[in-house]
């Protein structure tokens, strides 16, 4: 089985793959309501952060890797560390909308959970070490923890594309080994503040990372794959094993129900997020090697053959101006929805509640769409914003000094 190799560094497919997972995700951020129930996540034993972190190692060896003698390993890491910085100064205008966004809502309803709240931590800790432990991304604040992830991937990922270069599989190696040790010994990040562990953290999930770069290499380098009928029947069986086990299972055995309501406290045994468990790591290869081996399918060729001007192609496109809006909109209408059943105006998981919750969640679908589809609306303009104004803010202070 060959994987062709794109004539650019931009696979439609991936993009569209990447929008439905922004979607997705926006969808499961929204904790007040009902739509999440409805994720393709809750039926799976791996979710839409998978797949995303394993489509950036894929992306980020297709566009950062030496290819044809026009770009040395030397500049692929130069820019791929600026795109680090670009990251970080993203997350830091998530995290500050964010916070705006729980404070004002902490006026109008007390939070879901106040241990964790802005206004419970600031008051303990004081408001200049709470704005310390965001900007040095020690303690998350909104959805600052997924691009906190990514920031410290793309600061390891020139090792694991220069091991890529050489052998396609090479940066499983060190990716795994470490995967294995954190795992097994819970060697996971917590929020420095409110000591509450990090759903995303680089030693566990640097393994999906490194998987996708691995692809990557495999796709620029026209290396073959193995397709048998025993591993893609195993592959699909896993695959459907998700479902029929949230499904169907657990209404039968309450032994498997138990295990699906702990499975994320566990790495060999469970299925937890947090450490990332090899079910997690095997459920999302089983779903990319399904895509890949079953590319004719209807539904996969669809995907595969899916058009530049698709608009989930266009999110994926700008996928982090899309994420952050998209971050941003699920804490607002997360919030509202909080405030507006705490006060009593809508009842959760009514009619009227439901209907809001469609209606905002539609328009911020057509606002991430906007802004995909927008040439304003670009991580470039933001991170010059900020440069501009940290550089000039000094410059006017050296002016005024001399």
């Amino acid at each position: 089985m060959h994987i062709t190799a794109p004539s650019s560094t931009r696979i439609h497919a991936i993009d569209a793959i990447r929008g439905f997972c922004l979607l997705n995700i926006f969808i499961n951020h929204i904790y007040v309501g009902v739509l999440n129930g409805f994720s393709p996540s809750r039926v799976m034993f791996s979710d839409s952060a998978e797949a995303f972190v394993f489509l950036a190692g894929i992306s980020c060896f297709l566009a950062y890797s030496p290819r044809d003698n026009q770009r040395s390993l030397a500049e692929g890491r130069a820019k791929v560390w600026r795109r680090a910085v670009t990251l970080f100064l993203v997350n830091m205008v998530i995290a500050f909308a964010s916070l705006g966004i729980l404070l004002v809502s902490a006026t109008f309803a007390d939070p879901a959970h106040p241990a964790i709240f802005p206004t419970e931590m600031i008051q303990e800790h004081g408001l200049a070490t709470y704005l310390w432990h965001i900007l040095t991304m020690q303690q998350n604040v909104g959805y600052t923890v997924v691009l906190r992830l990514y920031v410290a991937l793309l600061v390891v990922a020139p090792l694991y594309i220069w091991l890529a270069t050489i052998r396609f599989w090479l940066p499983l190696i060190p990716a795994g080994a470490i995967w294995v040790i954190a795992g097994h010994f819970g060697l996971v990040e917590v929020n420095s503040l409110n000591h509450v562990d990090l759903a995303l953290t680089l030693l566990p999930w640097n393994l999906v990372f490194a998987a996708g770069v691995a692809l990557g290499a495999a796709i620029v380098q026209k290396r073959s794959f193995p397709q048998h009928n025993v591993l893609t029947g195993a592959a699909a069986l896993l695959v459907l094993a998700g479902p029929i086990c949230f499904v169907v299972l657990t209404r039968l055995s309450p032994e498997i129900l138990d295990w699906v309501n702990t499975r994320n406290d566990y790495f060999w045994t469970g299925a937890s997020k947090t450490l990332q468990s090899p079910l997690r790591v095997l459920y999302m290869a089983a779903l990319a090697y399904l895509f890949i081996a079953w590319r004719h399918a209807p539904v996969v060729r669809m995907v595969h053959n899916v058009s530049a001007d698709n608009p989930l192609t266009q999110l994926g496109r700008k996928s982090l101006e899309v994420f952050a809006a998209g971050a941003i909109l699920a804490v607002a209408v997360d919030n509202l929805l909080w405030a507006l059943s705490v006060n009593r105006i809508v009842q959760l998981e009514s009619a009227n509640a439901i209907a809001l919750e469609i209606a905002l969640t539609a328009a911020a679908f057509v606002i991430m769409l906007r802004i995909a589809r927008s040439d304003r609306f670009t991580t470039a303009t933001v991170s010059k914003l900020i440069q501009d104004t940290v550089f000039n803010r000094r410059r006017r202070t050296n002016i005024a000094r001399a």
